[in-house]
């Protein structure tokens, strides 16, 4: 008997067992149920000491996060909590709880070089993303003359003969008189003549990086420095006189304004490989 029951007993736990781990199942795979995070991209690679992360408008954009539920379907409003994951170190980052707006309250502890923030939905899932904290940006200059080496194209085309040299401005902050270098700040580059707002790499002239990679907006270094290079398709550059020239607008902009010496409109001679 005291077996029949003891079988009896571990059937009947069995069962419920099942049932509860079919019950868990169906929870965790509920369409409303979050089941990952992941932070998006933020709208600027780093945010001014006393100010708001800003988008390349000047406009204050919060921090964004993507909930997805188990079936990878994405779930606009979960409740999402946000905060400074470097509290313990300092107090240098505010972040709003519900919106996830930041704010730079002062330099990082002179330990750091940079910040983490974090999301949260429910007791379980959690992201952190790295946040850059620069000095506020107020000038741009060109060091040198504002006319580029000349450009000797060749034929048949290579990417690396037909680029220029490198296109520099160098972003700073200044305190009175003393200057520091500003790191971390985005750079604009726009292709006034030819013109090509949207460096369209199918046109004959389009900007590129030191990879040869299209791209017309660079981060400045540690430095302070930006570059980005003009890359001309000698096949299809336009014909005209022996030296023409690709004119280049450089933009550093803090909260919408462009900061002092910016624009910087920047030539470069093109001296064209005539066809053999």
């Amino acid at each position: 008997m005291r077996t029949g029951n003891l079988l009896g007993r571990a059937k009947r736990l069995a069962v419920l067992l099942l049932a509860f781990s079919v019950a868990c199942a169906d929870v965790s795979l509920a369409p409303s149920v979050p089941a990952s995070l992941q932070f998006a991209s933020l709208s600027a690679p780093s945010v001014a000491i006393g100010d708001s992360l800003r988008n390349a408008d000047g406009v204050a954009a919060p921090a964004r996060v993507i909930v997805r539920n188990q079936a990878g379907d994405v779930l606009p409003d979960a409740p999402v909590r946000f905060f400074y994951a470097d509290v313990n170190r300092d107090t240098a980052l505010f972040v709003d709880s519900l919106t996830g707006y930041i704010v730079s309250l002062k330099a990082l502890a002179a330990s750091a070089s940079t910040a983490r923030i974090a999301a949260r939905v429910g007791a379980s899932l959690q992201a952190i993303r790295t946040v850059l904290v620069a000095v506020r940006p107020d000038s741009v200059d060109h060091s040198g003359s504002t006319t580029i080496d000349t450009l000797r194209t060749t034929l048949p085309d290579s990417g690396a003969l037909n680029t220029s040299a490198a296109l520099s401005v160098t972003v700073r902050h200044f305190e009175g008189t003393a200057g520091s270098l500003v790191a971390n700040w985005l750079v604009k580059y726009e292709l006034l003549v030819p013109a090509n707002p949207t460096n369209d790499s199918t046109a004959s002239v389009f900007l590129v990086n030191d990879a040869r990679i299209v791209s017309n907006i660079d981060t400045t270094d540690a430095s302070g420095i930006a570059s980005r290079f003009v890359r001309v398709r000698s096949a299809t550059f336009p014909a005209g006189a022996a030296v023409d020239s690709a004119v280049v607008r450089v933009t550093v902009s803090y909260k919408g304004l462009p900061v002092r010496g910016a624009p910087i409109r920047l030539v470069v001679p093109i001296l064209k490989k005539s066809a053999p």
